[in-house]
Protein backbone atom coordinates (compact mmCIF):
# COMPACT_ATOMS: atom_id res chain seq x y z
CA UNK A 1 0.00 0.00 0.00
CA UNK A 2 2.55 2.52 0.88
CA UNK A 3 4.59 2.36 -2.67
CA UNK A 4 1.75 2.97 -4.18
CA UNK A 5 1.41 5.84 -1.98
CA UNK A 6 4.67 6.86 -3.46
CA UNK A 7 3.88 6.60 -6.62
CA UNK A 8 0.69 8.50 -6.41
CA UNK A 9 2.71 11.88 -4.39
CA UNK A 10 5.59 11.65 -7.11
CA UNK A 11 2.72 13.25 -10.18
CA UNK A 12 3.39 16.52 -8.53
CA UNK A 13 7.05 16.55 -7.58
CA UNK A 14 7.97 14.92 -11.51
CA UNK A 15 5.67 17.24 -12.95
CA UNK A 16 7.70 20.22 -11.17
CA UNK A 17 10.56 19.28 -12.49
CA UNK A 18 9.33 18.85 -15.84
CA UNK A 19 8.22 21.96 -15.93
CA UNK A 20 11.15 23.59 -14.92
CA UNK A 21 13.29 21.96 -17.03
CA UNK A 22 11.39 22.62 -20.03
CA UNK A 23 10.83 25.87 -19.27
CA UNK A 24 14.75 25.84 -18.99
CA UNK A 25 15.20 24.28 -22.22
CA UNK A 26 13.14 26.38 -23.87
CA UNK A 27 14.69 29.79 -22.42
CA UNK A 28 17.74 28.40 -24.57
CA UNK A 29 16.01 27.70 -27.52
CA UNK A 30 16.46 24.11 -27.44
CA UNK A 31 19.80 24.37 -28.62
CA UNK A 32 23.32 23.10 -27.31
CA UNK A 33 25.49 25.82 -28.13
CA UNK A 34 23.19 28.20 -25.65
CA UNK A 35 22.59 25.59 -23.20
CA UNK A 36 26.37 24.86 -22.59
CA UNK A 37 26.61 28.16 -21.99
CA UNK A 38 23.89 28.36 -19.30
CA UNK A 39 26.24 25.30 -17.97
CA UNK A 40 28.91 27.75 -17.34
CA UNK A 41 26.83 30.14 -14.77
CA UNK A 42 25.92 30.06 -11.33
CA UNK A 43 22.46 29.90 -11.82
CA UNK A 44 22.94 26.33 -13.48
CA UNK A 45 24.90 25.16 -10.33
CA UNK A 46 21.89 26.47 -8.32
CA UNK A 47 19.78 24.69 -10.13
CA UNK A 48 21.49 21.00 -9.82
CA UNK A 49 23.20 21.28 -5.88
CA UNK A 50 19.94 22.97 -4.26
CA UNK A 51 18.88 21.28 -1.26
CA UNK A 52 16.43 19.72 -3.03
CA UNK A 53 18.49 17.90 -5.27
CA UNK A 54 20.33 16.86 -2.89
CA UNK A 55 17.72 15.15 -1.00
CA UNK A 56 16.06 13.53 -4.29
CA UNK A 57 19.99 11.79 -4.26
CA UNK A 58 19.86 10.91 -0.64
CA UNK A 59 16.52 9.67 -0.77
CA UNK A 60 17.81 7.49 -4.38
CA UNK A 61 20.09 6.35 -1.82
CA UNK A 62 17.77 5.13 0.33
CA UNK A 63 15.58 3.31 -1.60
CA UNK A 64 18.19 1.40 -3.21
CA UNK A 65 19.44 0.42 0.61
CA UNK A 66 16.34 -0.23 1.59
CA UNK A 67 15.75 -2.31 -1.77
CA UNK A 68 18.91 -5.05 -1.50
CA UNK A 69 19.19 -4.47 2.69
CA UNK A 70 16.03 -5.30 3.52
CA UNK A 71 14.07 -6.31 0.53
CA UNK A 72 11.29 -3.76 0.88
CA UNK A 73 10.68 -4.25 4.74
CA UNK A 74 12.13 -1.53 6.33
CA UNK A 75 8.93 0.41 6.34
CA UNK A 76 10.76 3.53 8.14
CA UNK A 77 12.63 4.50 5.20
CA UNK A 78 9.51 4.21 2.84
CA UNK A 79 7.70 6.94 5.12
CA UNK A 80 10.18 9.14 5.11
CA UNK A 81 10.11 9.28 1.60
CA UNK A 82 5.51 9.37 2.14
CA UNK A 83 6.92 12.33 4.42
CA UNK A 84 9.06 14.37 1.47
CA UNK A 85 7.23 13.58 -1.16
CA UNK A 86 4.18 15.28 0.53
CA UNK A 87 6.79 18.09 1.37
CA UNK A 88 6.86 18.39 -2.37
CA UNK A 89 3.76 18.50 -3.18
CA UNK A 90 3.14 21.15 -0.85
CA UNK A 91 5.66 23.19 -2.54
CA UNK A 92 3.98 22.47 -6.07
CA UNK A 93 0.98 23.76 -4.90
CA UNK A 94 2.54 27.09 -2.99
CA UNK A 95 4.17 27.90 -6.36
CA UNK A 96 1.12 27.20 -8.45
CA UNK A 97 -0.68 29.80 -5.70
CA UNK A 98 2.00 32.13 -5.95
CA UNK A 99 1.98 32.03 -10.01
CA UNK A 100 5.80 31.31 -9.36
CA UNK A 101 5.68 28.01 -10.93
CA UNK A 102 7.86 28.00 -13.83
CA UNK A 103 6.27 26.30 -17.34
CA UNK A 104 7.27 26.78 -20.60
CA UNK A 105 4.83 28.15 -23.37
CA UNK A 106 3.14 25.79 -25.20
CA UNK A 107 4.62 24.92 -28.49
CA UNK A 108 4.53 22.06 -31.12
CA UNK A 109 7.73 20.85 -29.69
CA UNK A 110 6.78 21.01 -25.98
CA UNK A 111 3.54 18.69 -26.78
CA UNK A 112 5.61 16.40 -29.05
CA UNK A 113 8.11 16.19 -25.72
CA UNK A 114 5.16 15.58 -23.34
CA UNK A 115 3.49 13.39 -25.51
CA UNK A 116 6.83 10.89 -25.35
CA UNK A 117 7.26 11.73 -21.66
CA UNK A 118 3.84 10.89 -20.78
CA UNK A 119 3.86 7.40 -22.99
CA UNK A 120 6.46 6.06 -21.19
CA UNK A 121 5.83 7.40 -17.54
CA UNK A 122 2.37 5.61 -17.97
CA UNK A 123 4.05 1.96 -19.36
CA UNK A 124 5.89 2.86 -16.52
CA UNK A 125 3.39 3.01 -13.90
CA UNK A 126 1.79 0.49 -15.21
CA UNK A 127 4.36 -2.47 -14.79
CA UNK A 128 5.54 -0.90 -11.72
CA UNK A 129 1.46 -1.19 -10.25
CA UNK A 130 2.23 -4.76 -10.45
CA UNK A 131 3.29 -7.15 -7.46
CA UNK A 132 6.84 -8.34 -9.39
CA UNK A 133 7.61 -4.55 -9.98
CA UNK A 134 5.89 -2.60 -6.80
CA UNK A 135 8.77 -2.50 -4.41
CA UNK A 136 11.21 -0.92 -7.14
CA UNK A 137 9.02 2.21 -7.34
CA UNK A 138 11.10 4.06 -4.80
CA UNK A 139 14.00 3.81 -7.23
CA UNK A 140 11.77 4.47 -10.03
CA UNK A 141 10.74 7.77 -8.85
CA UNK A 142 14.05 9.37 -7.47
CA UNK A 143 15.71 8.18 -10.81
CA UNK A 144 13.13 10.16 -12.73
CA UNK A 145 13.61 13.02 -10.65
CA UNK A 146 17.63 13.27 -10.22
CA UNK A 147 18.13 12.59 -14.28
CA UNK A 148 15.07 15.00 -15.39
CA UNK A 149 17.32 16.89 -17.42
CA UNK A 150 18.79 14.12 -19.55
CA UNK A 151 15.69 12.52 -19.57
CA UNK A 152 14.08 15.70 -21.55
CA UNK A 153 17.18 16.07 -23.46
CA UNK A 154 16.97 12.54 -24.91
CA UNK A 155 12.94 13.54 -25.82
CA UNK A 156 14.22 16.35 -27.34
CA UNK A 157 16.51 14.80 -29.12
CA UNK A 158 13.93 12.08 -30.81
CA UNK A 159 12.18 14.71 -31.24
CA UNK A 160 14.01 16.43 -33.64
CA UNK A 161 13.25 14.78 -36.89
CA UNK A 162 9.51 15.78 -36.46
CA UNK A 163 10.34 18.85 -35.49
CA UNK A 164 12.67 19.63 -37.97
CA UNK A 165 10.44 18.45 -40.63
CA UNK A 166 7.42 21.17 -39.93
CA UNK A 167 10.26 23.88 -38.76
CA UNK A 168 11.51 23.56 -42.43
CA UNK A 169 7.89 23.21 -44.00
CA UNK A 170 7.04 26.76 -42.22
CA UNK A 171 10.19 28.27 -43.25
CA UNK A 172 10.04 27.08 -46.96
CA UNK A 173 6.40 28.29 -47.00
CA UNK A 174 7.12 31.61 -45.56
CA UNK A 175 10.33 32.24 -48.06
CA UNK A 176 7.58 31.67 -51.08
CA UNK A 177 5.20 33.79 -49.77
CA UNK A 178 7.31 36.74 -49.12
CA UNK A 179 8.96 36.18 -52.75
CA UNK A 180 5.25 36.47 -53.90
CA UNK A 181 4.41 39.41 -51.89
CA UNK A 182 7.05 42.00 -52.53
CA UNK A 183 6.73 45.32 -53.39
CA UNK A 184 4.60 46.33 -51.58
CA UNK A 185 5.38 45.77 -49.08
CA UNK A 186 9.03 47.51 -49.00
CA UNK A 187 10.87 44.83 -46.90
CA UNK A 188 13.10 45.85 -43.87
CA UNK A 189 15.53 43.95 -42.04
CA UNK A 190 17.10 45.42 -38.64
CA UNK A 191 19.93 42.93 -37.00
CA UNK A 192 23.29 42.99 -34.76
CA UNK A 193 23.96 42.53 -31.25
CA UNK A 194 21.55 45.21 -29.56
CA UNK A 195 19.55 48.10 -29.97
CA UNK A 196 17.73 45.46 -32.84
CA UNK A 197 14.29 46.19 -30.83
CA UNK A 198 14.64 49.96 -29.89
CA UNK A 199 15.66 50.71 -33.81
CA UNK A 200 12.56 48.61 -35.12
CA UNK A 201 10.21 50.64 -32.93
CA UNK A 202 11.48 53.97 -33.75
CA UNK A 203 11.20 53.00 -37.82
CA UNK A 204 7.93 51.57 -37.27
CA UNK A 205 6.51 53.90 -35.20
CA UNK A 206 7.19 56.73 -38.03
CA UNK A 207 6.40 54.72 -40.87
CA UNK A 208 3.09 53.83 -39.46
CA UNK A 209 1.87 57.14 -39.01
CA UNK A 210 2.06 57.49 -42.90
CA UNK A 211 1.30 54.02 -44.47
CA UNK A 212 0.22 51.03 -43.55
CA UNK A 213 2.97 49.28 -41.68
CA UNK A 214 3.56 45.44 -40.31
CA UNK A 215 6.38 44.67 -37.84
CA UNK A 216 7.27 41.42 -35.79
CA UNK A 217 6.27 41.84 -31.90
CA UNK A 218 8.66 42.58 -29.35
CA UNK A 219 11.83 40.97 -29.47
CA UNK A 220 10.60 38.15 -31.55
CA UNK A 221 13.34 37.36 -34.33
CA UNK A 222 14.41 33.82 -35.17
CA UNK A 223 13.66 32.62 -38.38
CA UNK A 224 11.09 30.48 -37.48
CA UNK A 225 9.25 33.61 -35.56
CA UNK A 226 9.99 35.58 -38.39
CA UNK A 227 8.53 33.04 -41.02
CA UNK A 228 5.23 32.74 -38.96
CA UNK A 229 4.88 36.53 -38.56
CA UNK A 230 5.17 36.70 -42.82
CA UNK A 231 2.92 33.24 -42.95
CA UNK A 232 -0.11 34.59 -41.00
CA UNK A 233 -0.12 38.54 -41.32
CA UNK A 234 1.96 39.72 -44.07
CA UNK A 235 -0.36 40.57 -46.95
CA UNK A 236 0.07 43.73 -49.77
CA UNK A 237 -2.05 45.69 -47.58
CA UNK A 238 1.17 46.68 -45.56
CA UNK A 239 3.46 49.55 -47.13
CA UNK A 240 6.17 48.43 -45.15
CA UNK A 241 7.27 45.11 -43.30
CA UNK A 242 9.78 46.12 -40.45
CA UNK A 243 11.72 42.42 -39.17
CA UNK A 244 14.04 42.41 -36.35
CA UNK A 245 16.04 39.28 -37.07
CA UNK A 246 19.33 37.72 -35.35
CA UNK A 247 21.46 34.47 -35.90
CA UNK A 248 23.19 32.69 -33.30
CA UNK A 249 25.94 30.99 -36.31
CA UNK A 250 27.82 31.87 -39.51
CA UNK A 251 25.42 31.07 -41.98
CA UNK A 252 22.17 31.41 -40.08
CA UNK A 253 21.86 34.78 -41.25
CA UNK A 254 21.50 34.04 -44.73
CA UNK A 255 18.54 31.83 -44.19
CA UNK A 256 17.15 34.98 -42.34
CA UNK A 257 18.04 37.06 -45.71
CA UNK A 258 15.90 34.44 -48.04
CA UNK A 259 12.94 34.79 -45.37
CA UNK A 260 12.61 38.09 -45.11
CA UNK A 261 13.52 38.59 -48.93
CA UNK A 262 13.62 42.24 -48.03
CA UNK A 263 15.31 46.08 -50.22
CA UNK A 264 17.08 47.64 -46.82
CA UNK A 265 19.27 46.27 -44.46
CA UNK A 266 20.00 48.22 -40.96
CA UNK A 267 22.88 47.43 -38.65
CA UNK A 268 22.46 48.79 -35.35
CA UNK A 269 25.80 47.67 -33.63
CA UNK A 270 28.22 44.65 -33.02
CA UNK A 271 30.10 43.99 -29.97
CA UNK A 272 31.00 40.55 -28.16
CA UNK A 273 27.40 40.53 -26.85
CA UNK A 274 26.53 36.30 -27.15
CA UNK A 275 30.42 35.26 -27.87
CA UNK A 276 29.80 32.64 -26.23
CA UNK A 277 27.85 31.51 -29.02
CA UNK A 278 29.80 32.48 -32.13
CA UNK A 279 33.16 31.88 -30.07
CA UNK A 280 35.19 34.42 -30.79
CA UNK A 281 34.78 38.08 -32.01
CA UNK A 282 36.11 37.80 -35.79
CA UNK A 283 33.23 34.81 -36.36
CA UNK A 284 30.51 37.47 -34.86
CA UNK A 285 32.14 39.98 -37.36
CA UNK A 286 31.87 37.26 -40.12
CA UNK A 287 28.42 35.97 -39.54
CA UNK A 288 26.67 39.60 -39.12
CA UNK A 289 28.85 40.14 -42.76
CA UNK A 290 27.50 37.84 -44.58
CA UNK A 291 25.04 40.36 -45.71
CA UNK A 292 27.06 42.15 -47.62
CA UNK A 293 27.45 39.44 -50.22
CA UNK A 294 23.85 39.83 -50.65
CA UNK A 295 23.83 43.67 -50.52
CA UNK A 296 25.98 44.76 -53.52
CA UNK A 297 24.77 41.69 -55.30
CA UNK A 298 21.08 42.64 -55.50
CA UNK A 299 21.85 45.99 -55.15
CA UNK A 300 20.09 46.59 -51.87
CA UNK A 301 20.50 49.18 -49.31
CA UNK A 302 22.50 48.92 -45.66
CA UNK A 303 22.84 51.49 -43.56
CA UNK A 304 25.57 51.06 -41.15
CA UNK A 305 26.67 52.49 -37.56
CA UNK A 306 29.76 53.40 -38.49
CA UNK A 307 30.27 54.84 -34.96
CA UNK A 308 30.62 51.05 -33.81
CA UNK A 309 34.81 50.45 -33.95
CA UNK A 310 33.99 46.68 -35.30
CA UNK A 311 31.68 47.77 -38.14
CA UNK A 312 33.98 50.94 -39.16
CA UNK A 313 36.95 48.53 -39.42
CA UNK A 314 35.47 46.13 -41.15
CA UNK A 315 33.74 48.59 -44.00
CA UNK A 316 36.75 50.26 -44.36
CA UNK A 317 37.48 47.33 -46.85
CA UNK A 318 34.62 47.67 -48.75
CA UNK A 319 33.84 50.30 -51.38
CA UNK A 320 30.08 50.34 -52.38
CA UNK A 321 27.81 52.94 -52.68
CA UNK A 322 24.99 51.08 -51.30
CA UNK A 323 26.42 51.95 -48.15
CA UNK A 324 25.16 54.98 -45.52
CA UNK A 325 27.06 55.49 -42.72
CA UNK A 326 25.18 57.35 -39.98
CA UNK A 327 27.08 58.66 -36.65
CA UNK A 328 27.45 61.07 -33.95
CA UNK A 329 29.22 64.27 -34.75
CA UNK A 330 31.65 62.50 -37.61
CA UNK A 331 32.79 64.03 -40.69
CA UNK A 332 33.46 59.99 -41.62
CA UNK A 333 29.64 59.47 -41.65
CA UNK A 334 27.05 60.22 -44.55
CA UNK A 335 24.51 60.64 -42.36
CA UNK A 336 25.19 62.64 -38.80
CA UNK A 337 23.69 64.34 -35.87
CA UNK A 338 24.78 66.26 -32.93
CA UNK A 339 22.82 66.78 -29.52
CA UNK A 340 22.27 70.73 -28.99
CA UNK A 341 20.09 70.09 -25.81
CA UNK A 342 18.71 68.14 -23.81
CA UNK A 343 15.77 69.60 -21.75
CA UNK A 344 12.56 68.75 -19.71
CA UNK A 345 13.21 64.50 -21.00
CA UNK A 346 13.05 65.63 -24.75
CA UNK A 347 16.11 66.25 -26.91
CA UNK A 348 16.83 68.74 -29.80
CA UNK A 349 19.83 67.71 -32.34
CA UNK A 350 21.19 68.84 -35.62
CA UNK A 351 20.97 66.46 -38.16
CA UNK A 352 22.91 66.22 -41.77
CA UNK A 353 22.89 64.39 -44.79
CA UNK A 354 23.76 64.97 -47.73
CA UNK A 355 22.23 68.64 -49.26
CA UNK A 356 19.56 68.36 -45.76
CA UNK A 357 20.62 70.18 -42.89
CA UNK A 358 17.42 70.27 -39.99
CA UNK A 359 17.07 70.59 -36.56
CA UNK A 360 14.96 68.24 -34.87
CA UNK A 361 13.09 67.40 -31.42
CA UNK A 362 12.05 64.65 -29.97
CA UNK A 363 10.80 62.46 -26.39
CA UNK A 364 14.00 60.57 -26.70
CA UNK A 365 16.61 61.56 -24.80
CA UNK A 366 20.23 59.00 -24.51
CA UNK A 367 22.39 59.71 -26.88
CA UNK A 368 22.41 56.59 -28.35
CA UNK A 369 18.89 56.83 -29.33
CA UNK A 370 20.14 59.62 -31.51
CA UNK A 371 22.61 58.27 -32.96
CA UNK A 372 19.80 55.21 -33.81
CA UNK A 373 17.23 58.57 -35.08
CA UNK A 374 20.35 59.15 -37.25
CA UNK A 375 19.82 56.44 -39.78
CA UNK A 376 16.76 56.49 -39.79
CA UNK A 377 16.06 60.04 -40.40
CA UNK A 378 18.44 59.48 -43.48
CA UNK A 379 16.18 56.19 -44.63
CA UNK A 380 13.14 58.28 -44.13
CA UNK A 381 14.42 61.23 -46.50
CA UNK A 382 15.52 58.61 -48.88
CA UNK A 383 11.93 57.29 -49.36
CA UNK A 384 10.86 60.94 -49.44
CA UNK A 385 9.04 61.66 -46.20
CA UNK A 386 8.48 65.52 -45.64
CA UNK A 387 10.51 67.39 -42.97
CA UNK A 388 7.66 69.16 -41.59
CA UNK A 389 6.45 65.48 -40.91
CA UNK A 390 8.95 64.26 -39.65
CA UNK A 391 9.33 66.81 -36.97
CA UNK A 392 5.80 65.93 -36.09
CA UNK A 393 6.60 62.20 -35.77
CA UNK A 394 9.62 62.41 -33.82
CA UNK A 395 7.73 63.96 -30.90
CA UNK A 396 5.73 60.81 -30.89
CA UNK A 397 8.26 58.08 -31.18
CA UNK A 398 7.07 54.40 -29.39
CA UNK A 399 9.94 52.51 -27.53
CA UNK A 400 9.87 48.99 -26.66
CA UNK A 401 8.03 48.34 -23.75
CA UNK A 402 10.15 48.27 -20.87
CA UNK A 403 13.01 50.25 -22.36
CA UNK A 404 13.93 53.84 -20.62
CA UNK A 405 10.38 54.18 -19.78
CA UNK A 406 10.23 57.35 -16.80
CA UNK A 407 7.88 57.11 -13.97
CA UNK A 408 7.81 60.00 -11.07
CA UNK A 409 6.71 58.41 -7.29
CA UNK A 410 5.54 61.27 -4.88
CA UNK A 411 5.71 60.14 -1.09
CA UNK A 412 5.77 61.36 1.98
CA UNK A 413 8.00 59.56 4.29
CA UNK A 414 8.90 60.50 7.94
CA UNK A 415 7.41 63.71 7.30
CA UNK A 416 9.90 64.12 4.21
CA UNK A 417 8.98 64.57 1.13
CA UNK A 418 10.00 62.76 -1.85
CA UNK A 419 10.30 62.39 -5.06
CA UNK A 420 11.35 58.91 -6.80
CA UNK A 421 12.36 58.99 -10.06
CA UNK A 422 12.32 55.16 -11.83
CA UNK A 423 13.72 53.96 -14.95
CA UNK A 424 12.45 50.99 -16.23
CA UNK A 425 15.45 49.35 -18.65
CA UNK A 426 14.67 46.13 -17.72
CA UNK A 427 13.77 45.14 -21.24
CA UNK A 428 17.03 43.78 -22.65
CA UNK A 429 20.68 44.41 -21.26
CA UNK A 430 24.38 44.51 -23.26
CA UNK A 431 27.08 46.38 -21.98
CA UNK A 432 26.98 49.40 -24.56
CA UNK A 433 23.15 49.45 -23.03
CA UNK A 434 23.82 49.44 -19.46
CA UNK A 435 26.82 51.94 -20.18
CA UNK A 436 23.77 54.31 -22.40
CA UNK A 437 21.39 53.72 -18.88
CA UNK A 438 24.15 54.85 -15.97
CA UNK A 439 25.01 58.14 -18.79
CA UNK A 440 21.57 58.67 -18.75
CA UNK A 441 22.04 59.28 -14.37
CA UNK A 442 24.58 62.28 -14.90
CA UNK A 443 20.93 64.04 -16.00
CA UNK A 444 19.62 63.46 -12.06
CA UNK A 445 22.85 65.06 -10.07
CA UNK A 446 20.47 66.50 -7.50
CA UNK A 447 18.59 62.87 -6.61
CA UNK A 448 20.51 60.15 -5.06
CA UNK A 449 21.56 57.14 -7.74
CA UNK A 450 21.07 54.07 -7.78
CA UNK A 451 21.61 51.12 -10.00
CA UNK A 452 19.66 47.93 -9.84
CA UNK A 453 21.77 45.14 -12.23
CA UNK A 454 21.14 41.74 -13.74
CA UNK A 455 23.67 39.57 -15.55
CA UNK A 456 24.86 40.19 -18.70
CA UNK A 457 24.91 36.75 -20.13
CA UNK A 458 26.32 34.88 -22.90
CA UNK A 459 29.32 36.35 -22.47
CA UNK A 460 31.58 32.78 -22.37
CA UNK A 461 34.98 33.13 -20.89
CA UNK A 462 34.86 37.06 -21.16
CA UNK A 463 32.20 37.29 -18.62
CA UNK A 464 34.17 37.34 -15.63
CA UNK A 465 36.49 40.32 -16.92
CA UNK A 466 33.55 42.45 -18.89
CA UNK A 467 31.65 42.43 -15.03
CA UNK A 468 34.95 43.30 -13.79
CA UNK A 469 35.70 46.07 -15.59
CA UNK A 470 32.03 47.40 -15.98
CA UNK A 471 32.50 47.92 -11.88
CA UNK A 472 35.66 49.40 -12.25
CA UNK A 473 34.21 52.31 -15.04
CA UNK A 474 30.92 52.32 -12.53
CA UNK A 475 33.24 53.23 -9.52
CA UNK A 476 35.83 55.43 -11.38
CA UNK A 477 33.40 57.65 -12.90
CA UNK A 478 30.77 58.02 -9.98
CA UNK A 479 27.77 58.21 -11.59
CA UNK A 480 26.22 55.76 -9.33
CA UNK A 481 25.62 56.39 -5.55
CA UNK A 482 24.71 52.75 -4.72
CA UNK A 483 24.24 49.52 -6.22
CA UNK A 484 21.90 46.55 -5.97
CA UNK A 485 22.95 43.31 -7.59
CA UNK A 486 19.85 41.51 -8.17
CA UNK A 487 21.14 37.84 -10.01
CA UNK A 488 23.60 35.32 -8.95
CA UNK A 489 25.94 34.48 -11.75
CA UNK A 490 28.68 36.93 -11.62
CA UNK A 491 28.00 39.16 -8.75
CA UNK A 492 30.58 38.31 -6.32
CA UNK A 493 32.67 39.53 -9.96
CA UNK A 494 30.95 42.60 -10.47
CA UNK A 495 31.24 43.43 -6.62
CA UNK A 496 34.55 42.31 -5.79
CA UNK A 497 35.29 44.81 -9.01
CA UNK A 498 33.57 47.82 -7.32
CA UNK A 499 35.08 47.55 -4.16
CA UNK A 500 38.79 46.47 -5.61
CA UNK A 501 38.49 50.42 -7.97
CA UNK A 502 37.04 52.07 -4.62
CA UNK A 503 33.01 51.84 -4.03
CA UNK A 504 32.31 51.97 -0.32
CA UNK A 505 31.23 48.75 0.71
CA UNK A 506 28.05 50.76 2.59
CA UNK A 507 26.88 51.40 -0.89
CA UNK A 508 26.33 47.89 -2.39
CA UNK A 509 23.39 46.59 -1.47
CA UNK A 510 21.11 43.87 -0.83
CA UNK A 511 17.64 43.49 -1.22
CA UNK A 512 16.63 43.58 2.03
CA UNK A 513 18.67 46.64 2.96
CA UNK A 514 17.18 48.53 -0.65
CA UNK A 515 15.08 51.32 1.01
CA UNK A 516 15.24 54.27 -1.49
CA UNK A 517 12.55 56.58 -0.41
CA UNK A 518 14.47 57.40 2.57
CA UNK A 519 15.11 60.37 0.69
CA UNK A 520 14.54 61.36 -3.17
CA UNK A 521 16.11 58.89 -5.25
CA UNK A 522 16.23 57.77 -9.18
CA UNK A 523 16.86 54.60 -9.44
CA UNK A 524 17.83 52.79 -12.63
CA UNK A 525 16.74 49.05 -13.39
CA UNK A 526 18.49 46.74 -16.05
CA UNK A 527 17.76 43.66 -17.17
CA UNK A 528 14.73 41.34 -16.95
CA UNK A 529 15.25 40.20 -13.32
CA UNK A 530 15.67 44.06 -12.19
CA UNK A 531 12.38 44.20 -13.05
CA UNK A 532 11.42 42.16 -9.86
CA UNK A 533 12.47 44.81 -7.49
CA UNK A 534 10.92 47.96 -9.65
CA UNK A 535 7.11 45.68 -9.84
CA UNK A 536 7.68 45.90 -5.90
CA UNK A 537 6.96 49.58 -6.01
CA UNK A 538 3.62 49.03 -8.32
Amino acid sequence: MITKIILLLSILPILYKLFFWLYTIQLKEYRWDRYKEYLATLQWKQAIFNKINHLEVLFLVLAIINLVAFWNTNQIINYTIVFFLWLYNLLFLYKAFKKKLLKPKSTTRILIIYVLFFIWWWIDLYFLNSDTYLKFSSIYVFLVLVFMPLILFFYNFISLPIVNYKKNKIINSAIKKSKQINNPPIKIAITWSYWKSSVKEFLSSILEQEWETLKTPENINTELWVSAIILNKLSDKYKYFVAEIWAYRIWEIKTLWKIVNHKYWFLTAIWNQHIGLFWNQENIKKGKFEILEKVIENKWFLYVNADNKHIEDYLDKINTTNIIRYWISSDKACAKSRILEIKNLNTKFEFNYNWIQETFETNLIWEHNILNLTWILAFCYDIWLKTEDLKKYLLNIKKPKNTQEIQVIKSRKWKVECELILIDDTYNLSVAWLKSGVDLLKYFNDKQKILVLDDILELWEKAWEIHHNLAKEIAENKQVDKVLYVWVNYEDDFEKGLIDWGFDKENILSTKSFSPLIKSSVILFEGKKAKTILDKFN
